[in-house]
């Protein structure tokens, strides 16, 4: 919670950092995609989004977001769906060990883990935890990071669609 304090008290300062912090806690949900790209797009760059055509890398990367949702898609950015598709292509050598897959932060089994680790939520991009040494690592504090990665709906925040129907795992 004090955590959430101190982004709001940055975001009044900053009032486009207000209404990005917002994005991530569903007040635009009720936007179709489109408008909402074209919204952020502008909040951030301040200019128009152009789709038809897009012109920049980063205009091309939001008219993907809108218009190319094949299936597969979701099963790739789900860190551990895409390993069977890994496996399946090019072979288990290339994939890192797993420890385990978890639905909820109360089931992973700290003893069972070796010294070193890595914990990564499967249906989100860029959140990690790096246990170095187990004997020192605040294992409620670890729960409570895992607990807010589950919470996480990582599609509803720059309305990335393969990430609309993944499943939340650690």
């Amino acid at each position: 919670m004090h955590m959430g304090l101190d982004k709001i008290k940055k975001a009044i300062k900053e009032p486009k950092k207000l209404l990005l912090y917002l994005c991530n806690y569903r007040i635009y949900n009720w936007m179709p995609d489109k408008m909402y790209l074209k919204y952020i797009y502008r909040l951030m760059t301040g200019k128009k989004l152009r789709l038809d055509p897009p012109v920049t890398f980063n205009e091309k990367i939001q008219w993907l977001k809108l218009y190319d949702r094949k299936e597969i898609y979701s099963s790739l950015v789900d860190k551990y769906e895409v390993r069977q598709y890994i496996a399946q292509r090019i072979g288990e050598k290339y994939l890192v060990p797993l420890l385990g897959v978890w639905d909820s932060q109360e089931d992973v089994d700290f003893n069972s883990l070796p010294q070193q680790f890595v914990l990564k939520p499967t249906h989100t991009s860029g959140n990690v935890l790096i246990c170095r040494d187990k004997d020192t690592l605040d294992q409620d504090a670890t729960r409570q990071q895992m607990r807010e990665w589950l919470k996480r709906d990582y599609f509803w925040g720059q309305r990335v669609w393969p990430y609309k129907n993944t499943t939340p795992r650690i």
